[in-house]
């Protein structure tokens, strides 16, 4: 079965986020910062770091176990190349010291950094099994690390990557980001084609619908 249609199964829904007014003509494609890495003192894990623009993020998906946190297909070495998967009630509990799950304005800024398809410069051109159109301009280094579904189901590896965010809509439900290489998802009854699709929603089985986290450096502001 294509990752393409497995994916859909899950993503009927429309779009429930609308931009803010970031836009890519006040935020010009950057100088990124040679990467700097950062020690996770809780495990002795060691992330990269990378400065887009005012923000700095790592360039890993977070690897720290929590409770409920899975090994894609519970297998150790996908852990080692893609990080855990995470359920939302365990959003809070990831992100070390000083560092915390990106929100909404902060995904929406890094992607105005970069014109014309940014989600295919923040996607590795590793790590996918069609990456010819990925750029990773940003250095961000976002793989295909798929994503559980329920207790026994993970899909998408290679193909897609979903990341939480830290935000919910008016119904008490968390944003999350549907990223796709290759040529993106192609969604036939509003002939859209696309890389990304963001929103929140209800979610059936959500105790074992389990996605990565990708971390942001807080800003003094957000102390």
């Amino acid at each position: 079965m294509k990752p393409t249609f497995l994916f859909l199964l899950f993503l009927s829904l429309p779009l429930t986020y609308s931009k803010s007014g970031i836009s890519s003509e006040e935020y010009p494609i950057p100088y990124s910062s040679t990467e700097e890495k950062f020690l996770d003192t809780r495990d002795q894990k060691t992330y990269g770091v990378i400065t887009i623009g005012t923000q700095k993020w790592m360039t890993e998906n977070m690897a720290f176990e929590t409770p409920k946190s899975v090994c894609f297909k519970r297998k150790k070495e996908n852990c080692k190349e893609h990080g855990r998967l995470y359920p939302f009630d365990e959003i809070g509990m990831v992100c070390p010291k000083g560092w915390r799950v990106p929100k909404l304005d902060d995904w929406e800024l890094l992607k105005a950094r970069f014109s014309d398809q940014p989600i295919l410069d923040l996607l590795d051109t590793v790590g996918w099994e069609k990456s010819n159109s990925h750029r990773n301009t940003a250095g961000l280094d976002l793989r295909g690390s798929g994503i559980q579904i329920a207790k026994r189901g993970f899909i998408g590896k290679g193909a897609a990557t979903t990341i939480w965010l830290d935000q919910m809509n008016n119904f008490a439900e968390y944003y999350h980001a549907h990223l796709y290489g290759g040529e993106g998802t192609y969604f036939e009854a509003t002939d859209f084609r696309t890389h990304e699709v963001l929103h929140a929603h209800p979610i059936e089985n959500i105790e074992n619908r389990k996605f990565s986290i990708r971390c942001i450096c807080e800003q003094k502001e957000d102390k």
